[in-house]
């Protein structure tokens, strides 16, 4: 006979009593579990003891043969843990910051602390190897790489430097010492303008020769793209860039094994490409680029000054004196006055025409090689050239762009470390 579908019956499962406490939970064979401790008569949670209480924990009291040791207790007495951390590790929510320990209750906690393991990605050579001694150029460095010059012959360079300190040398002796003693304040005060820009003119002509103009790193690009040319050998994809309004085309070195930035170029003396390459001057025996372009044209505008300012003074030299020009040649002030003026006079020619040139350069926001460049292109193709599309519009803009801009960090770094990258694949197979 089937039974109606509302004749069955069904058993409810006997439920399972829910642990109310901490002191209800199974505890290992080895261990007996503790009586219940009584509620205090502000009581708590329910299923939270006064003992086991995150909230207001209470120092749990010795045990005694009436009383089991807590489960707690007996734990850390079998992991090593002395009593007299009970305070600080059996309730961790209170720990405060000062008793805070790295320290876990598991007994095997510590051996999942990371060890501290060695950077191998640059491990520095034994012995230490200086960056500037395995450079690949034809530069010379000196002071353990802190100063360094161009490839070329240095004899330019050494001639400039002994007419600008001899011209110096010859104003201090002779005609600053008659403007000093003969023409009172007004006198020392010329003196004084003078031998600032003087000072000016050598201290920017040392920067300018012995700093880094922006060396570009190397092996950036060691497999560039090539592509195939009828009649001749496969040659690097140039990479086109887009500079405001403009496309710029910028090239791969062979040499240096990467691509140039836009107005870089690869300097044959020096054997390097230079960020922003204006020329290699060897007047300074070394390439003006990015970095110490400032204090060239700062060298060129004090240089004529100071030029210009020494011209006249020497020449009213034989002007203000009261004595005749010939008695005045042969007094010690009119001899070196007149060697001054010969000396200025022949060099003044020079620095005017290069210091006339670069104020273009400078308002056009363009640089040498670019101009001639330009010059090229003229006489090869008709019409205008290409627009720069470097310049910002403005001759004050351009000025602010190229002189107020920050020098910047050299890439060479020549003091720095060599390193090698000593990580290995799967390095745990080895092991």
């Amino acid at each position: 006979m089937s039974a109606s579908p509302h004749s069955l019956t069904f058993s409810t499962p006997p439920a399972t009593p829910r642990r109310s406490s901490l002191t209800q939970l199974p505890l290992p064979s080895t261990l007996t579990a503790p009586a219940p401790l009584p509620r205090r008569a502000q009581g708590h949670a329910p299923g939270i003891t006064p003992s086991a209480s995150f909230f207001r924990p209470s120092k749990p009291r010795p045990p005694s043969s009436a009383e089991p040791e807590h489960p707690l207790k007996t734990l850390k007495e079998d992991s090593g843990l002395s009593s007299d951390d009970d305070d600080h590790d059996t309730y961790p929510m209170q720990k405060s910051p000062s008793h805070i320990s790295s320290r876990s209750p598991s007994p095997v906690a510590s051996s999942f602390v990371p060890s501290p393991s060695k950077d191998l990605s640059r491990v520095p050579r034994d012995p230490v190897v200086r960056r500037w001694q395995q450079h690949p150029s034809r530069n010379r460095f000196f002071l353990n790489g802190r100063l360094l010059t161009g490839g070329d012959a240095p004899y330019a360079f050494i001639a400039s430097l002994t007419v600008l300190f001899g011209i110096a040398a010859l104003y201090a002796g002779t005609t600053a010492q008659w403007w000093w003693h003969n023409q009172g304040a007004g006198g020392k005060a010329w003196v004084v303008i003078t031998g600032y820009l003087a000072l000016m003119t050598m201290s920017n002509m040392l920067v300018t020769a012995f700093s880094d103009p922006g060396i570009l790193p190397r092996n950036l690009d060691p497999e560039p793209p090539y592509h195939e040319i009828e009649g001749s050998d496969p040659a690097p994809m140039p990479r086109i860039l887009k500079v405001r309004s403009d496309v710029v085309r910028v090239k791969y070195c062979p040499t240096c094994l990467t691509y140039r930035p836009p107005r870089s170029t690869h300097c044959k003396l020096c054997d390097n490409c230079v960020d922003a390459c204006d020329h290699h001057c060897q007047w300074v025996n070394n390439c003006i680029g990015r970095r110490n372009y400032t204090s060239f044209f700062i060298l060129l505008f004090s240089a004529f000054t100071t030029l210009v300012l020494v011209i006249v003074q020497s020449a009213l030299v034989f002007a203000l004196s009261h004595e005749s020009f010939h008695d005045t040649l042969k007094s010690t002030d009119g001899i070196g006055s007149a060697v001054i003026f010969l000396l200025s006079i022949a060099v003044i020619w020079a620095v005017g025409a290069l210091l006339a040139y670069h104020v273009r350069l400078l308002l056009l926001n363009t640089t040498t090689i670019e101009q001639i460049r330009n010059q090229a292109h003229k006489s090869l193709t008709s019409g205008p050239a290409p627009p720069n599309p470097f310049s910002h519009g403005t001759w004050r803009r351009n000025v602010m762009a190229i002189l107020c801009r920050p020098r910047g960090y050299s890439w060479l770094d020549p003091t720095g470390k060599v390193t090698d990258d000593m990580r290995t694949v799967n390095p745990g197979i080895g092991d």
